[in-house]
């Protein structure tokens, strides 16, 4: 039996009866999403709804960041002026994220990990950000839940899943520049027999270097039952990399339905 942890994306939300479904299938643990605005604390209860449910089916919980609203409405304030950007981007950050996990931790809620895109900043149009103001303003995401979750554990989540020199210099750069303490890196992939080597290369070098779990989420593939690498494959891959650090792997609800997780 493998060990490894099985994580299902729900970010468009479902209720406890697909959740239960999805345990019995092997899901152990559910992602949903966090829409950052400001006040997101004062409408939380979609969010809290979600972690309820898994906590009551015995599932854990990551919760993923989706910060860029935020962002946009301080773009809509401080026009094109990076410095005003980075400092109040920074400050809301901190403060809604904040308010949002003190209010989960208080209604007995608390995610197990939250994660975060680290491209996020490149998605911003018209600005461009230095890496010290980029690590200023995910450092602030990380204090925030840190501050509130301090057992939740974080994940920075990259695209770069086949781009070993490209991944690792993020997160060099990162540290480098003071990036605080993260647990786990998520590699945003989809399953390919010309990239799969190149993958497995990148979690064996990024577990090692930077002395992180790994995971490995394809839910933002379709059609995952006919691709040339098959889940067992994948698995395998995850299994081995060095030191145990082989987490696990990231599921879309919608591809669950059509394909049989790997005993």
């Amino acid at each position: 039996m493998s060990n490894l942890s099985r994580m299902v994306n729900v970010a468009s939300g479902v209720g406890k009866d697909r959740l239960n479904i999805l345990r019995t299938k092997g899901v152990d643990t559910v992602m949903s999403n966090a829409r950052i605005v400001n006040g997101v604390a004062d409408a939380a209860d979609s969010i809290i709804e979600v972690g309820s449910d898994a906590s009551s089916l015995g599932l854990g919980w990551c919760l993923n960041l989706d910060v860029m609203p935020l962002y946009e409405e301080v773009l809509k304030e401080v026009g094109l002026d990076n410095r005003m950007f980075v400092r109040k981007a920074e400050r809301g950050g901190f403060e809604n994220v904040h308010k949002l996990f003190t209010k989960l931790a208080g209604t007995g809620v608390s995610p197990d990990f939250v994660q975060i895109k680290t491209e996020i900043f490149s998605d911003i149009p018209d600005l461009a950000f230095g890496f010290e103001d980029q690590t200023r303003m995910l450092n602030a995401l990380i204090n925030a839940v840190k501050a509130a979750c301090p057992e939740c554990k974080v994940i920075l989540s990259t695209s770069d899943s086949a781009d070993n020199e490209k991944a690792k210099k993020w997160f060099n750069r990162f540290q480098v520049s003071g990036g605080k303490k993260f647990d786990i890196i998520s590699l945003r992939y989809e399953l390919s027999s010309e990239t799969f080597y190149n993958l497995s290369i990148n979690m064996s070098d990024l577990s090692r270097r930077f002395e992180a779990e790994i995971l490995v989420d394809i839910s933002g593939q379709k059609n995952v039952s006919s691709a040339d690498i098959g889940l067992a494959d994948l698995d395998s891959a995850v299994e081995i990399v060095p030191l145990d650090r082989g987490l696990g792997v990231v599921y879309s609800n919608e591809e669950l339905g059509e394909v049989t997780l790997v005993a």
